[in-house]
């Protein structure tokens, strides 16, 4: 499935005992959440996560995942290579208390079984470094804004032009009166 020394699975509690460190390349074909991206499904995630404890005991994982998606730019409608960049630093936990018990600025990372996905955590941590909205710098092929001139002829013309959406409006408004 991934390809270097990525494991498919992690074991949080002893990776953080252990102080490992995984690093390596995977698909984002390799993740099943982030099949929609069909055009992105050859390119490289780039992962480096280093697993330890904290000044307080806490298993702590930190790194970061990277990745290019091709998105579609919400100005032009065409595709924008976008770098996802998730940096990544939470606390394992294994019950919604601990989590809750936390400080707000620390992250928790719920473990329920002894084995966690790597899968399923690149994927949660890409989902989440996703834009809002995906636009490029400067649009290639810039989108229509209105300003193009108007065609020549009555603007009242509402009536009898059929391309005209507001036409059955002008219409409906004329029997009015």
């Amino acid at each position: 499935m991934f390809s270097g020394q990525l494991p498919p699975y992690l074991e949080p509690r002893k990776f953080a005992d252990q102080e490992r460190v995984i690093e390596g390349e995977a698909r984002v074909g390799d993740l099943p959440r982030l099949r929609e991206y069909r055009d992105s499904q050859d390119q490289p995630v780039r992962v480096s996560l280093a697993f330890g404890r904290d000044e307080d005991g806490r298993g702590r994982v930190q790194g970061r995942v990277e990745a290019t998606l091709i998105l579609v730019c919400q100005r032009c409608l065409e595709p924008v290579h976008h770098p996802v960049v998730a940096d990544v630093d939470l606390v394992l936990v294994w019950s919604e208390d601990q989590a809750k018990a936390l400080p707000a600025d620390l992250d928790p990372l719920l473990v329920t079984e002894e084995r966690l996905s790597l899968a399923e955590l690149l994927e949660e941590e890409l989902l989440l470094a996703l834009p809002l909205v995906a636009l490029h710098d400067e649009c290639p092929r810039p989108a229509s804004t209105g300003s193009e001139p108007e065609p020549e002829g009555d603007p009242d013309d509402t009536q009898t032009n059929p391309d005209n959406p507001f036409a059955v409006l002008a219409r409906l408004k004329g029997r009015r009166k």
